[in-house]
């Protein structure tokens, strides 16, 4: 799937939304009549006004809720958006500033629509996990056993079972181990983990390989079930868009060294047609989710930028927020 194709697709849908909204500049990146340089300017603006907004959360939470960090599901939720922030700031820089390649003493300029796809990707999967630690579960133990099998997960990519020598690093996989075992014990000894226990006893056992995504919890024909869900299914739940089904997809493609991937990467446009702000423009939206649900976690949250920037950018920052939804 080319930009060009998924990018007609967006606007095709988001112009029947036009009337819904005065902010043409969320809009821009996906109008074909204007000009190739103009869209670029376009994504440019709304990433330096969304990053303006996001820092200042992250700032304002630091210096008047400190407390929040004692909470460790709230620390690391706003280590979240301070990780998914400088990403997309990243992304920026290198969207706005391009790629030059030095060849015989003169600067060889770079035209690569795709430069900045890993990075974008990043956000993406940092949104992903976000959602489904954070706003997903529908209950207190939904999000204590989502959290506990993230942190296996996340625990078992530090093991190493061929580990000898040192006696400082078998000690710290022993603990390691011994922490995976308790938090085990805690989910398959919960009601809900009871209810669940053979799917997650075998999800969870030492020598199973980490999972790169998340699960859920179902009710089906009169009790609870549990299933994965993989980074590549989280459009479903994030935005219940079929124009972003393959948006992952394609995403992974140009950050893996696939065929198919590559075969684009080598005959790739040489002249910009718009479409190199577009990884940009997906960073943009999917920071600005993640603030959102962020700033659910702050007490009076939505007034944290109501009072620091104005009813345009306020309006502008929730119109991308939502800008891939049904």
């Amino acid at each position: 799937m080319h930009f060009a194709r998924f990018a007609l697709t967006l606007r095709l849908r988001n112009n029947m939304k036009r009337e819904k909204t005065d902010n043409n500049i969320v809009l821009a990146p996906f109008d074909e009549s204007l000009p190739p340089q103009k869209r670029m300017e376009t994504v440019i603006e709304l990433s330096q006004l969304v990053t303006k907004i996001v820092t200042y959360v992250i700032c304002y939470t630091i210096v008047n809720h400190e407390e929040l960090f004692n909470d460790e599901r709230k620390s690391i939720a706003h280590a979240f958006l301070q990780r998914v922030t400088t990403t997309h700031m990243c992304n920026h820089k290198l969207t706005e500033e391009g790629l030059v390649y030095k060849y015989n003493g003169e600067s060889f300029h770079l035209h690569e629509e795709y430069k900045t796809m890993t990075l974008t990707r990043s956000v993406y999967e940092h949104l992903a996990m976000f959602y489904f630690l954070y706003e997903h579960p529908k209950t207190a133990e939904e999000r204590d056993l989502v959290w506990k099998y993230w942190k296996i997960n996340s625990k078992k990519n530090l093991l190493d079972y061929h580990a000898e020598g040192e006696s400082s690093l078998v000690e710290e996989q022993q603990k390691i181990q011994e922490e995976l075992k308790l938090l085990r014990d805690e989910i398959l000894t919960s009601p809900l983990g009871k209810t669940c226990y053979a799917e997650l006893a075998e999800w969870t056992k030492p020598r199973s390989r980490p999972h790169n995504g998340s699960i859920e919890f179902v009710w089906e024909k009169g009790e609870y079930a549990v299933r994965k869900v993989p980074f590549s299914q989280a459009w479903k739940y994030l935005f219940r868009s079929e124009d972003m089904a393959l948006m992952y997809r394609h995403l992974s493609m140009h950050c893996h060294p696939e065929y198919n991937g590559l075969l684009q990467f080598q005959h790739q446009s040489a002249s910009v047609e718009g479409e190199d702000c577009i990884p940009l423009y997906l960073s943009c939206s999917f920071l600005a989710i993640l603030c959102r649900l962020f700033l659910k976690m702050v007490p009076n949250g939505r007034d944290v930028i109501k009072g620091e920037f104005s009813q345009r950018d306020q309006s502008i920052f929730y119109a991308i927020s939502q800008m891939f939804k049904e």
